[in-house]
């Protein structure tokens, strides 16, 4: 469809449609999947995927790109921070582990130049932020 240069979407507006898609299917899970009645603690997870991909949208009409990889595993790490609070469970090893994907991908996007510094951190508190948030709500 000549949509995208390329596989990587190096320019920030080839990026804005994959975000839209990202935001309506999150918001259609968080919604009608896991509804807050049956499955609480997805349901909350979702939401903050949701807030996330709604600020990467966002961001992209501002013509600015922040890392998605290093969104996506801090928002999972605070998200298992928290499932490990509210079940009252020691998942310190899988956190340990996280938390140490966290370094690997964002030494990754920096090796490969795929964003910068500044770029890495907005992408490591987009993911993060929400799901600290939605703490609030579940536990």
């Amino acid at each position: 469809m000549k949509y995208a240069s390329s596989l990587m979407l190096k320019k920030v507006k080839e990026r804005r449609f994959p975000y839209l898609i990202a935001v309506v299917l999150n918001l259609y899970i968080t919604k009608y999947v896991f509804t807050e009645s049956m499955d609480l603690e997805l349901h909350y997870f979702f939401a903050g995927i949701s807030f996330t991909s709604i600020t990467f949208l966002i961001l992209s009409c501002l013509n600015y790109k922040a890392s998605l990889h290093s969104a996506a595993i801090s928002g999972l790490t605070m998200f298992v921070i928290a499932l490990s609070i509210h079940l009252q469970l020691n998942l310190i090893i899988g956190i340990g582990f996280l938390i140490l994907i966290n370094g690997l991908v964002a030494t990754s996007r920096l090796h490969l130049k795929a964003h910068n510094t500044l770029q890495l951190i907005i992408g490591f508190v987009a993911g993060f932020s929400p799901q600290f948030m939605m703490m609030a709500y579940w536990i």
